[in-house]
Formats: structure tokens, sequence, C-alpha cells
């Protein structure tokens, strides 16, 4: 049951107005810092783990491609990856296999979703921070800008590990998923400033859980969005 209630909240044609309109306005706002130059990066990060981060990066992603822009979804949670199952994909070699050049062919997999693509996490290889930090990940994203109108990044969570703030020279803005009640404004701020420190851009904050859904199904209530400043202030 828990699982049906999750795929529900996955957006799509059949989606209720109320969850189609919700992710409209997170994409609207979103194309404010948009780059000029080329394909637009997004990372989705959390400050912990169950906040709704790798769902709201799968209906991001999707809004875009519903709008008719090509977008790139690339699971980078190489240490818990989530989206092949929340998508339903089948087996194919991914970015850790990619970035540790053990495969050549980038297995991009076009969804049931018309103009959304997904890039999976691959193997969960025993160093994703080094991977990541590689120069192969910033020669990837620059390719990608070129094939691509937006690249969403699902990182893992800032407050967990540094992955998200290792690839900020490539990220055009950071949104926030914050799950309400869940983590005190403290923790959030720390995970800001630890992002701003190295020139990382806060698009905006997705507030998540807003009717305070039970833990345990992983369902989530109202959405709401925070536009942030596209500056370090």
């Amino acid at each position: 049951e828990s699982s049906f209630k999750t795929y529900k909240k996955i957006l799509g044609k059949d989606s209720s107005f109320k969850l189609k309109e919700a992710y409209s306005k997170i994409r609207t706002k979103l194309m404010f810092t948009e780059n000029e130059d080329g394909g637009t990066v997004y990372a989705v990060v959390s400050t912990d783990m169950n906040e709704g981060k790798t769902l709201n990066s799968i209906n991001i992603a999707t809004s875009f491609a519903m709008a008719g822009k090509r977008t790139l979804l690339i699971d980078c949670d190489m240490r818990n990856p989530a989206v092949h199952c929340y998508l339903r994909l089948s087996e194919v070699s991914g970015l850790s296999e990619i970035l540790a050049r053990i495969e050549k062919k980038i297995n991009i997999v076009h969804t049931e979703q018309e103009n959304l693509f997904v890039l999976k996490a691959g193997v969960v290889p025993p160093n994703p921070s080094e991977l990541l930090g590689g120069r192969l990940f910033g020669e990837l994203i620059a390719q990608f800008r070129k094939r691509f109108d937006y690249i969403i990044l699902d990182m893992p969570p800032v407050g967990v590990v540094a992955d998200a703030a290792i690839v900020s020279s490539y990220v055009d803005g950071y949104v926030f998923v914050v799950r309400t009640m869940y983590k005190d404004l403290g923790e959030i701020r720390k995970a800001m400033e630890m992002l701003q420190s190295v020139q990382g851009k806060i698009a905006g904050f997705v507030l998540n859980d807003v009717e305070g859904k039970n833990d345990t199904d992983h369902t989530y209530g109202k959405y709401g969005y925070d536009y942030g400043s596209r500056n370090n202030e």
C-alpha cells in the first residue's frame, strides 16, 4: 500500500490538477535562474534522508519535460540510488561505470514521459565523492548542456556527505527539499552555508509534507515553493 501511495505522487499526465499546478509553479520560479549559455543544471538536495528529495527530483524533471523541454535527470546519489526504483527502469549501467571508466557508452534511458531522459546512478562504487570530483564528471555535464534544455541532479543529502558541494562549479542552482517539522532551521541554515561557502547558488526551497503525513508511508501533502536568492547573500 505504501508503494502504491508513493507512485500516486509521481507526476504524470493522469496526476491531479493540484499536483500538476504545484510543480508548474516550481518550474516557473526556477526559470529565473536559467543559464543563458546552454542547458541549465539544477541540483536537488535535502539536509538529511527521508525528506522527499528523490521524488521531488523526478517530479521537477517531469514538469520541465511536460512543458516541452528536453530534460535529463541524473541520479547522482551513488551511495543510495533510488530513481530507477521509482521509475521502474531496466537494468543498465549508469553514472558510476562511466565515471570509473568501466563503461564508455552513456546509457541514457528515454522514459515513458515525452522529453524526459534518465541516467541511472549505476553500481554503488566505493568512492562516490572522488568520482563526482573528477574531471570526467565536468566533461559529462558540459556535453549534456549541449543536448538538453535542463539537467536535474538528484544529489545525496547535504548534511550527510559533501557530494553536493563537490559539484557546485557545474550547478546553476540548488533546490532544497525541506520536510515540514523534520529538521530545525539551524541544521538547514548550516547546510545552506556549506553550499554557499563553495559559491553554490540557492535557487529556492520545496516545502514538503505540509499536512504532516505519516513518516512510514512516505506520502506527501501540499507542495510549497519559496524562491530563494540567486546571490550568496
